[in-house]
């Protein structure tokens, strides 16, 4: 076997490696959720329209408001992702359509992701009580703790 024939699959691996390694860095774009399009949109009427003409022309909402159902949500994020990297949303587009007492649509809204805020919602925790059990204790802490009720025969 001659060197020239060593070389060429060497170089197609090491190609092979290269195009491998730029597409890991590429990154996965993936979206969630769904708001309906500006013509759609368009075909609502703030005043005239009630919740079942918007439920016809736009769908069901993503969510609606958490103390009445005088809003409803519809919520789509962009999130795009690294390999090695955590999510991160890219895009977010809320359109938010508030309804009066009657279910008359009140008004329509559009957000983008710059008029949010990232809140926190794991910084109150609860502290336990008692001593914390070490992991060696938590794996042979039952060995000899034994029910001798369990050993009688019936």
């Amino acid at each position: 076997m001659s060197l020239r024939h060593v070389r060429l699959p060497l170089r197609a691996a090491l190609v092979l490696a290269l195009v491998a390694g730029i597409a890991a860095c590429a990154p996965t774009t993936r979206i969630h959720g769904f708001v309906p399009s500006e013509a759609d949109v368009a075909r609502i009427t703030p005043g005239i329209d009630d919740t079942f003409t918007v439920e016809e022309v736009l769908g069901r909402p993503s969510a609606s408001g958490l103390l009445s159902d005088g809003s409803w949500f519809y919520v789509q994020s962009t999130v795009e992702s690294f390999t090695y990297n955590a999510p991160r949303v890219v895009d977010r587009t809320v359109l938010a359509v508030s309804f009066d007492a009657n279910g008359i649509v009140q008004g329509i809204n559009r957000y983008g992701i710059e008029d949010g805020r990232v809140i926190n919602l794991t910084t109150r925790t609860t502290e336990t009580s008692g001593r914390q059990m070490g992991v060696l204790e938590q794996l042979f802490g039952n060995i000899l703790n034994i029910d001798a009720s369990q050993l009688a025969e019936p």
